[in-house]
């Protein structure tokens, strides 16, 4: 439903000293016609008491709410200037500039009741913290920079005695070019700067947060009356913090939100560049993004093995992306036949690229044609619990089940020093590489062997 104000209003947005919101006139007037009225009413009363709390953010007149009737819309309301001083391009297109409109409606927003109460909050929950005890805690005090430039953040406290740490809230997020001035100018002072909200909602489509967010390492702290009670609970400094962690799927890197309430002194303190956060996206993103591009390299890789043929120039660019991760894939495709089919044959649970039927001919032809592989392809047995299947497909002589007996006599005879059923450990890094779970266990039941070895 479209809102009830009317198109262009001159006065675009209002500022509400309660909460600190600023909203647009379309936010403002909203889609409930008993609504407006109720608001329209309620701002009367104000007016005549003098005491306006919806304001004009520019020229900080209090504003009161007209109608306009239309034939094609109806009742329509916009915002007036209780008084008109001439001041306000919203009625006179005034010589004000941008950053003059900007800092006007940001220290609007900074003389709320609500910006007010979330400095006390943040003070008195540093308070409680004794890692914070050494120096005072200082409210709008004056931090002076080089040249002359100076700025009153909202909170300042000492970590430890030795680290500032400045404390700027944001009700309203709209003014970006403040945000990024000071930022730049507590990196030059020396201090570690953390934004703190009143609130936050991840499904906003207006997220004017960005540019914090994203510039904070994807971290978000929120202070409140819970924040303060958990502050002097705990005796430590507590924030309410909301993060991003990046996720590996299937259509590649997707960003999943979380949060948990934390304590400032065990938070990351980048140094460098004057930012306190709680999870390194950064990192885990490069790690993700690294993870990525090796599970592609797999996928890519066991579906040009299941082929029937393997050509020679697609082998080398897979020598030399392996060789990206430090892995180096034997010279030809054929030395490599025996471990790469026997493993990705036990994962798949069928023959992968051998001419097999059943899982139980690849585990015959790995004894009869490649005993290197016994050791590795046992423990793939073992991995993706291919035991029983095998068992299911074996056939019986008059001995009994051939697999089974064939294994006990390879193990037999591996014990007994017979070198065909060395593994060949030039291979490791492959297997590693690509069946890391199969790795693991072959590294156990090497330790195994070496403790049983003293």
């Amino acid at each position: 439903m479209d809102s009830l104000c009317v198109r262009n209003p001159e006065i675009e947005e209002v500022l509400n000293l309660e909460t600190g919101q600023l909203l647009t006139a379309q936010a403002a007037i909203g889609t409930d016609y008993g609504v407006a009225e109720q608001f329209r009413m309620r701002l009367a009363e104000e007016n005549a008491t003098d005491s306006h709390q919806v304001i004009c953010p520019i020229c900080r007149v209090g504003v009161y709410l007209c109608v306009h009737k239309t034939k094609e819309f109806g009742k329509r309301f916009y915002f007036k200037h209780r008084i008109e001083d001439g001041n306000c391009p919203a009625i006179t297109r005034g010589a004000l500039n941008k950053d003059e409109i900007t800092a006007r409606k940001y220290n609007g927003v900074k003389e709320s009741a609500a910006h007010f109460r979330m400095k006390e909050i943040i003070a008195e929950s540093l308070a409680q913290d004794p890692r914070f005890s050494s120096s005072p805690i200082e409210i709008e005090q004056v931090c002076k920079g080089d040249g002359g430039a100076w700025r009153k953040p909202d909170v300042r406290a000492v970590l430890d005695g030795k680290i500032p740490v400045v404390f700027e809230i944001q009700l309203s997020t709209t003014f970006l070019h403040v945000i990024a001035e000071r930022r730049l100018f507590y990196r030059q002072y020396g201090a570690l700067l953390c934004w703190v909200f009143q609130s936050f909602d991840p499904t906003d489509a207006r997220m004017t947060q960005d540019d914090i967010f994203y510039n904070n390492n994807r971290n978000l702290f929120l202070a409140s009356e819970q924040t303060l009670a958990l502050s002097k609970e705990s005796q430590a400094f507590m924030l309410d913090c909301h993060w991003q962690e990046p996720r590996w799927t299937a259509s590649g890197i997707e960003d999943v939100w979380n949060n948990a309430f934390v304590t400032l002194p065990e938070l990351h303190h980048d140094i460098d560049n004057y930012r306190v956060f709680h999870f390194d996206y950064d990192q885990s993103r490069a790690q993700q993004a690294q993870d990525g591009a090796k599970i592609d390299l797999k996928q890519r890789f066991v579906q040009w093995w299941s082929r029937k043929n393997h050509d020679l120039e697609t082998w080398r660019r897979f020598q030399t992306e392996f060789l990206q991760y430090g892995v180096l894939l034997p010279q030809w495709p054929d030395d490599a036949l025996g471990l790469l089919s026997a493993l990705f044959s036990a994962q798949a649970g069928k023959p992968v690229h051998w001419r097999h039927a059943k899982l139980i001919s690849a585990a015959h032809t790995v004894v009869n044609d490649y005993p290197e592989v016994l050791q590795p392809f046992l423990a793939a047995i073992a991995v993706y619990g291919r035991r029983e299947q095998l068992k299911q497909e074996d056939t019986r002589d008059a001995q009994g089940l051939k697999w089974e007996r064939k294994e006990k006599e390879c193990r037999e005879a591996k014990a007994q020093g017979d070198a065909r059923f060395n593994r060949d450990r030039a291979k490791d890094p492959v297997t590693a590489f690509l069946f890391p779970e199969v790795w693991r266990k072959l590294q156990a039941w090497d330790a195994s062997a070496a403790q049983a070895s003293c």
